[in-house]
């Protein structure tokens, strides 16, 4: 229990307390929230990728396997959560609503942290290839499912070329290979400088958006989507690393980015589609306040 209490203390406390800084700031000021998401997406999340994927010592050989596990988990969760949703007998707006719920995570401003405060630098440049990845996946495997019907599959395709994050990770690799120390130039610090901000903004803009989410109601379905992602999906991801036999700060880190509670940017895809946003946005708010449990628990199995 006292490991259990260490773990929540300096990994998962630190997290909360910063959102929580956040959230008073946005009941206090009512920030313009979009601005400060998009300057996270377009400027600073980019530039955190580049800069800790140039410095790491992460192998291509990982970075396909990080990959790797994050589609197979996916696809098993989906496999899973698409015949739960068609026993259950749903309308095709609410199965929606609850595969966008389930399958995509904050791999972002608040899995990034947590990698960082729980396992350093080394998870944290794995934890963004990861996050990377998750933000292509939502880009079009997201749109797909929440158009259902109407989906422009060419459309959500093209989202990927939108999207900073990769082409952040494909200059890192590319710095790599450099024959001169990219890592002592100006330019690098000047984008490091940048980058380590995002970590900071990340946290604060979590709280922000926690701020205008609520629980909602359908308490019970709210439950059981949240019960898969917190329980199903990291017992999935831990099975699934297990059988490709990764190790470390790869395991580490794949791991723990594949069980953060729901994407907040899933309710983006359900306003804009209009498939109950307010039941994604309650499995938001429940699996968010829910997640040190589950977390807390991973750690000490991942360590």
């Amino acid at each position: 229990m006292n490991i259990l209490l260490s773990i929540f203390v300096d990994n998962i406390l630190p997290v909360f307390i910063a959102a929580g800084l956040g959230y008073l700031l946005d009941r206090k000021f009512h920030l313009d929230v979009k601005t400060i998401s998009r300057t996270s997406f377009y400027v600073l999340a980019p530039c955190l990728i580049f800069t800790s994927l140039t410095r790491s010592s992460i192998s291509g050989e990982e970075f396909g396997q990080i990959i790797l596990l994050e589609v197979l988990v996916t696809a098993v969760l989906l496999a899973i959560t698409w015949g739960t949703v068609r026993m259950a007998g749903l309308t095709r707006q609410e199965e929606s609503a609850f595969l966008l719920s389930v399958l995509f995570v904050n791999a972002g401003n608040y899995g990034l942290s947590v990698n960082l405060f729980a396992f350093g630098e080394e998870a944290l440049a794995r934890a963004l290839v990861y996050f990377a990845s998750s933000t292509v996946i939502l880009n079009t495997l997201g749109i797909f499912l929440a158009s259902r019907g109407q989906a422009d599959v060419k459309a959500a395709l093209l989202n990927v070329f939108k999207v900073p994050m990769v082409y952040a990770v494909a200059l890192a690799f590319v710095a790599r290979s450099l024959p001169w120390p990219v890592t002592e130039t100006p330019w690098f610090r000047g984008l490091d400088t940048v980058g380590r901000a995002g970590v900071p903004i990340m946290l604060l803009l979590l709280g922000m958006q926690l701020a205008r989410n609520s629980l909602g109601h359908e308490l019970k379905r709210i439950s059981a989507a949240t019960l898969m992602r917190l329980v199903l999906a990291p017992l999935l991801s831990l099975a699934i690393a297990a059988i490709m036999g990764l190790t470390g700060d790869t395991r580490r880190a794949s791991v723990l980015e594949a069980s953060m509670p729901t994407a907040v940017t899933s309710v983006i895809l359900a306003l804009e589609f209009d498939v109950l946003p307010d039941f994604v946005t309650g499995v938001i708010f429940l699996s968010t306040l829910l997640s040190p449990l589950s977390l807390t628990v991973l750690i000490a199995l991942l360590r």
